[in-house]
């Protein structure tokens, strides 16, 4: 626990998670049941008095929320074991802010719709801790204190923000990153790739978060390529979570910056996989942010050192995705439309560059 992150971080193994569910009666487990038979956690969650909650759709909405109430009801859980990607720890946290502000966790869309935009949930009152178990590499949600849910009706991206949301600790264990397709294990590390960069040349960055971001970035850009190839080598996995971990922390001081904030209306338009729909945008915004980022060459020699950013995208993704939005099926007379849904707070203004809606155009064009 310190200032910088206060969330336990531990790197463990699957067993250690069994024996944790084996003994938590009465928490909230959230975790796909798919994923949990692959696993082989299925009988341990039924076995061990938990509510288990185990269906997550990606990108979860209040009616999602809304529906992990209700699984809730009227039980009074002190723990949530978040097993999954982002959107198993985005409702976690979403859980964990809103159980105890309803009766018996009874509320509607338009409840938690009003609570999120009026930051109700940030007032003093009881919350679940987490123990968050990330099975992807890229989120780095179990390390920060915010969470996404995105609109029922796919107008804006919300996000919850407080310091009660740092979950109480970090469970780390590569094991589960084993069974994730490339296309995931790439989409996922992405993430991670574009959380470091951006945390480097935020507006709100400092020195140590820099170090932080070119010790995550180096991590990603190395061990990526080689786990792409060799899924089921456990010493890449765990690789490749550290870099997740340390991008995660090095972003969670920060916030995001232009690539995220243009990513949103790309994934909710297009259904473009986040890690992916950040990636997109990730050189250009790069390079034009250098100039006006100090120590830019920090980071920029990092890239090079692995071919340059751009060439490092084009062979890492190579036979997996197309890192062009043409490719998700996004038509050149739609980008106006994109461009103006990619200026959200907090993000594009914490971009060290100030970005107008003629520049964000240019760069989608430079990717279309």
């Amino acid at each position: 626990m310190n200032g910088l992150c206060p969330v336990e971080i531990k790197f463990e193994n699957l067993d250690y998670l069994k024996k944790l569910i084996s003994k938590s009666r009465g928490a909230v487990v959230i975790a796909e049941r798919s994923t949990s038979d692959l696993w082989g956690l299925t009988p341990t969650i039924e076995s061990a008095g938990v509510i288990w909650i185990d269906s997550i759709p990606s990108n979860p909405t209040q009616r999602e929320v809304v529906n992990a109430l209700k699984a809730v009801g009227d039980a009074e859980p002190n723990l949530i074991i978040a097993v999954g990607g982002g959107s198993s720890l985005d409702l976690a946290k979403a859980l964990s802010a809103f159980r105890y502000m309803f009766e018996g966790g009874k509320a509607t869309i338009e409840d938690i719709t009003k609570a999120i935009t009026s930051k109700s949930y940030t007032a003093e009152h009881r919350m679940i801790d987490i123990i968050a178990v990330p099975s992807t590499s890229g989120t780095g949600s179990e390390v920060t204190k915010w969470a996404t849910i995105w609109d029922v009706d796919k107008v804006s991206k919300f996000s919850i923000e407080c310091s009660s949301l740092y979950a109480r600790q970090a469970l780390i264990i590569p094991e589960l990153t084993a069974s994730m397709p490339a296309s995931l294990t790439l989409a996922t590390a992405l993430d991670a790739l574009c959380h470091a960069s951006e945390a480097f040349w935020a507006k709100q960055t400092t020195p140590l978060v820099k170090e932080i971001a070119c010790r995550a970035v180096d991590i990603i850009m190395t061990n990526l390529g080689p786990a792409l190839r060799s899924p089921a080598d456990i010493r890449l996995r765990r690789k490749l979570a550290a870099g997740s971990v340390l991008a995660g922390i090095a972003f969670s001081q920060t916030h995001t910056t232009a690539c995220h904030s243009i990513s949103y209306p790309i994934t909710m338009k297009y259904n473009v996989p986040h890690g992916y729909a950040c990636a997109i945008t990730l050189d250009p915004v790069s390079k034009l942010n250098r100039p006006a980022t100090e120590d830019a060459d920090m980071l920029f020699e990092c890239y090079e050192r692995h071919g340059g950013l751009k060439n490092w995208l084009d062979d890492v993704s190579f036979g997996i995705v197309t890192l062009r939005l043409s490719a998700f099926g996004v038509k050149r007379n739609e980008l106006q439309d994109i461009v103006k849904s990619t200026f959200t707070k907090g993000r594009m203004d914490n971009n060290p560059v100030d970005l107008g809606e003629t520049d964000v155009l240019d760069i989608l064009c430079s990717v279309f």
